[in-house]
């Protein structure tokens, strides 16, 4: 039964292994484990900066003795690869990009320049080649130093890569109504949301129209509850026609950051994020306007994954 595995393993194939009514529920009703800043989980120490700090931070940094390694440990928000993540069963990617000065390729980045993307798209081919019941979804919703060209590319890419493995559409009418036991009888196995115009040229991406992802933007791990349960019981939700990403992530201050300068976001604010975030989703319930995507750092750790599997014991439709 969904949430009630108990080797690791059972986790590459939970959508797979689900009971058949729950293979029926659209999957904007289903609890799906979810990774934040899903490519942060190697970043290259010795490529710069990257360019989504702001150039205050860029500047201290590189004039900074052990500028690099303070971003490093603040920036780092995974330990598993790409692929090592969809095995531990998380099924949404959270993938930021970046253009790197004398690089043709776009990067993942957060504070540094991680992976080139082409090379995680590799790790997600290999994972659904490995495991065809699966579906992911991969939200692509910041960018930087990128142009349209940069942008078209990208977009060219993720296609060469997935083909007929895109579940298209853009509407509401499908968002909500998008179940496995439909979804198994195409060749589809993801839905990529695009945050950048440049998608409209093509019909297998989706506009962030069809998916909430509110940040709480605070390192308190109380105000980050407070957060969601507003969010939740005021049914901040659009509706059927959409999905949700609930967050449960602190973000350091930079006072944070300042008064802990050899801390990381796995030693500080994890240990506070992860289990307060997972205190207050043991009760809740999945459904069209409840919970949906849940997202965390270091999503090995607290036992994230079967914790959020087990809320569809509990689904409404």
């Amino acid at each position: 039964m969904c949430g009630e595995m108990s080797s690791e393993d059972s986790y590459k194939n939970w959508m797979g292994d689900l009971r058949p009514e729950l293979t029926r529920i659209p999957l904007c009703s289903l609890a799906i484990p979810g990774s934040h800043d899903s490519g942060a989980y190697w970043l290259d120490r010795g490529g710069g900066i990257a360019e989504d700090e702001p150039s205050v931070v860029r500047t201290l940094a590189t004039r900074c003795c052990c500028g690099i390694s303070i971003v490093y440990r603040w920036s780092l928000t995974q330990h598993l690869s790409v692929k090592g993540q969809l095995e531990h069963g998380v099924r949404y990617l959270d993938l930021r990009l970046c253009g790197r000065p004398g690089s043709p390729d776009v990067y993942v980045t957060h504070g540094l320049y991680g992976h080139r993307l082409k090379d995680i798209l590799v790790e997600v081919s290999e994972f659904l080649e490995e495991n065809p019941k699966e579906f992911l979804i991969l939200d692509f919703n910041h960018f930087y130093n990128m142009t349209s060209v940069d942008h078209r590319e990208v977009l060219i890419l993720i296609i060469s890569a997935f083909r007929e493995k895109i579940l298209g559409g853009d509407s509401p009418n499908l968002a909500g109504k998008m179940t496995l036991e439909e979804i198994w009888k195409t060749p589809a196995r993801m839905i990529v949301f695009y945050g950048h115009p440049s998608r409209n040229e093509f019909s297998f991406f989706w506009s962030r129209e069809y998916i909430q992802s509110p940040w709480a933007n605070t390192d308190n791990s109380s105000a980050l509850v407070n957060f969601h349960e507003r969010n939740y019981n005021q049914n901040a939700r659009r509706g059927a026609g959409e999905f949700y990403v609930w967050q449960g992530v602190l973000t350091p201050s930079a006072k944070t950051i300042i008064t802990n300068i050899c801390s990381s976001v796995e030693s500080k604010l994890v240990p506070r994020a992860n289990p307060a975030f997972l205190g207050w989703l043991k009760n809740k319930v999945p459904s069209h306007v409840g919970i949906n995507i849940c997202c965390v750092d270091f999503v090995e750790k607290y036992n994230f994954v079967p914790n959020v599997l087990s809320l569809n014991k509990h689904i409404q439709v």
